[in-house]
């Protein structure tokens, strides 16, 4: 299996995650298989082995220049991918059960759900307002 081919899988297999999530929050599959959390958890077996098979001396996360050679590997570069799809699902899972407790409506929480997807710490940030106005406590997850 080529780099390639590994981040293909793994960002259509999260794609799916999100339309569920999106699409069909309370549906049975979804609450079996993203809303407990098991979608993240086998992108975050994925990047275990990614790491475990392919990452190879050591990691130097202490400078920028460090963590560009590191990201030079391509395999490294995927590991990284897949560890934004997994954490980017989680909080948008977080991000829907925490809207379903606050009555959230959906049509708000879907642009949240699109940003988080999209650019991560901005989809967070952008629910965190939401939220906040909603009565949420401060960054409570």
């Amino acid at each position: 299996m080529t780099p390639e081919l590994t981040f293909k899988l793994a960002s259509n297999f999260a794609i799916i995650g999100w339309l569920l999530l999106a699409g069909l929050p309370n549906a049975r599959v979804t609450k079996l298989l993203v809303r407990n959390g098991v979608w993240p958890l086998i992108l975050s077996g994925l990047y275990l082995l990614i790491l475990a098979f392919h990452a190879r001396g050591g990691f130097d996360f202490g400078s920028l220049e460090g963590v560009t050679k590191l990201f030079a590997n391509p395999w490294v570069l995927l590991a990284g991918w897949v560890h934004y799809l997994a954490f980017d699902l989680f909080v948008g899972i977080w991000e829907t059960k925490e809207a379903e407790v606050l009555g959230i409506s959906r049509w708000i929480l879907i642009p949240c759900l699109f940003f988080t997807l999209m650019f991560g710490p901005i989809g967070y940030l952008l629910f965190q307002i939401v939220r906040w106005r909603k009565g949420g406590s401060y960054a409570s997850i």
